[in-house]
């Protein structure tokens, strides 16, 4: 049976469901953000970066909702998605071991492809011109977010597979 659910969704459903989507991976890239710096600084650099493509792409769904007077729509990056902890109080991913890295990096890009799914699917469905442009930059968002997380899981597998070199003194 094919669920017609997403054909039929009103703007402010739309708007919802992106910025909460966005909320959740924001929250995601702050958690793993902590949990790879005291072991994988660069790591730890790059969730960090992806958080902050994060909160100015809420800026961006806020600004196009509120020009369609719908603002209240949007759940803002200081404001827990529905059904999750709050970012402040959001339990922290415990450090990650060497062996782990590869383990959460493949969940990380496992989330992020399901979302970019999502949020291309928000765009194909879409039909009121005023969130064409703010969902195609939503789409493209979630599918560079898929292609920086892929290459941090490409170079950390072959950092990890190159033969560590003695340091003779």
């Amino acid at each position: 049976m094919n669920d017609m659910t997403i054909l039929t969704l009103l703007p402010q459903e739309r708007l919802m469901l992106a910025s909460g989507l966005e909320n959740r991976d924001l929250q995601r890239y702050r958690r793993l953000a902590q949990g790879f710096a005291s072991g994988h600084a660069d790591i730890s650099r790059v969730m960090e970066g992806l958080g902050v493509a994060c909160e100015q792409q809420l800026k961006a769904l806020l600004k196009a909702a509120e020009r369609m007077e719908l603002g209240a729509c949007v759940t803002r990056g200081d404001e827990p998605a529905e059904g999750s902890a709050s970012i402040a109080g959001a339990q922290a991913l415990p450090a990650v071991d060497a062996r782990g890295v590869n383990e959460v990096l493949e969940d990380a890009l496992e989330a992020a492809d399901e979302a970019s799914r999502l949020s291309r699917l928000l765009l194909d469905t879409n039909a009121t011109p005023e969130l064409e442009m703010p969902l195609m930059s939503f789409a493209r968002h979630k599918q560079e977010e898929c292609g920086v997380l892929r290459e941090c899981l490409t170079v950390h597998a072959e950092q990890a597979a190159a033969p560590r070199r003695a340091v003779f003194a």
